[in-house]
């Protein structure tokens, strides 16, 4: 059976706890984040997008040339008459490229605040 689709807009909240929607860039962490996405699905029971990883732990490199990644968002949950992705997982287009701190860094099942609505 396929889930339904929420009422309401769909949001994700960054490390700051601000609401956004389809972001073009977000901090998921303090040591995760993402930009220049592009999303190819937003609103189900996941929302998937490519784009660039980055961090304190790759600086100074990825300053300038952060890395390809796939950004995929799970665990949608409603809220009064919006809802919230509550996970997120950044898989680095090419993880054995990334430098040896970033061994340190969780790209896997990150957990996503809600805010006090």
């Amino acid at each position: 059976m396929q889930p339904s689709r929420v009422a309401g807009p769909v949001y994700i909240a960054d490390a700051a706890g601000v609401a956004l929607q389809q972001p073009t860039s977000a901090q998921l962490t303090e040591y995760v984040v993402v930009s220049q996405l592009s999303w190819r699905d937003w609103g189900g029971p996941t929302a998937r997008a490519t784009g660039k990883l980055g961090g304190p732990w790759c600086r100074p490199k990825c300053s300038d040339d952060p890395y390809d990644a796939t950004l995929t968002l799970s665990g949608l949950e409603q809220q009064e008459r919006m809802a919230y992705y509550r996970r997120a997982t950044v898989e680095p287009k090419k993880p054995e490229g990334l430098p040896a701190a970033a061994g340190n860094v969780q790209f896997q099942g990150i957990r996503l605040s809600i805010p006090d609505v």
